[in-house]
């Protein structure tokens, strides 16, 4: 009986939450417009990981769609909290799931009663200013020599259509690196792929251990043993 009265109270909060975020809503609408079509305003839900996009504007800038799923950055951020304590995150880099929309991204963490419930998300398209910056970079190389330069080192999120898109990437990166297919990889190579999984928070998206152990070409055991090596 009191397992079920728990259960009953969380779907309470979760709906209580759920109500809060939709007042958020509006705002989104309005940032949208204010900000322009190469600005995409995002608000998330993070009781569902897995389609967690409650309302969304300018969603061409990374293709995305309400129903579509928390970023790699945001799971960490909701598991971890901002380093400094702070409910916001500025001027971080993000990319589009085509990799073609280079982006500046700021998130703010939304709170009710003391805990996490959701995120506002802003993620602006720097293509026109990259542009620009190209052109007056080939000016300056035409009077100037050019320096080494290197970059510092920034946090980066990925922004993905689906779930399947976060693990998909991990794992397609780590197959990079070792210049080997997934069912080549060997066991300390797929460690290391579940343990950038999890430090990315990917185990907090629902069935991913399945995920996981398909795309690796292991059993959900072999997973799983993994995971509680990391």
């Amino acid at each position: 009986m009191v397992h079920n009265a728990r259960t009953v109270d969380q779907e309470s909060d979760s709906a209580d939450d759920a109500q809060y975020l939709k007042q958020y809503i509006p705002l989104v609408n309005f940032l949208g417009e204010v900000l322009g079509p190469r600005t995409e305003v995002v608000l998330h839900d993070v009781a569902n990981t897995e389609n967690s996009i409650i309302a969304i504007a300018n969603g061409q800038v990374s293709s995305r769609e309400v129903g579509s799923p928390a970023t790699d950055f945001l799971l960490r951020l909701v598991r971890d909290g901002i380093p400094d304590g702070s409910d916001y995150v500025v001027g971080y880099r993000g990319r589009s799931s085509t990799n073609k929309n280079l982006l500046v991204s700021s998130t703010y963490l939304i709170r009710h009663r003391g805990r996490i419930v959701g995120a506002l998300c802003i993620n602006s398209d720097q293509a026109p200013l990259l542009a620009i910056e190209h052109m007056v970079e080939q000016l300056k190389d035409m009077y100037f020599p050019v320096s080494d330069r290197d970059d510092s080192e920034q946090q980066e999120e990925n922004l993905v259509a689906s779930a399947d898109d976060v693990i998909e990437q991990v794992i397609d990166q780590t197959c990079v690196g070792a210049g080997a297919r997934a069912d080549q990889l060997s066991p300390e190579q797929r460690l290391d792929a579940i343990r950038r999984l999890n430090d990315q928070g990917c185990f907090n998206i629902k069935g991913s251990v399945a995920k996981v152990a398909r795309l690796l070409s292991i059993s959900e055991s072999t997973a799983y043993r993994y995971l509680r090596m990391v």
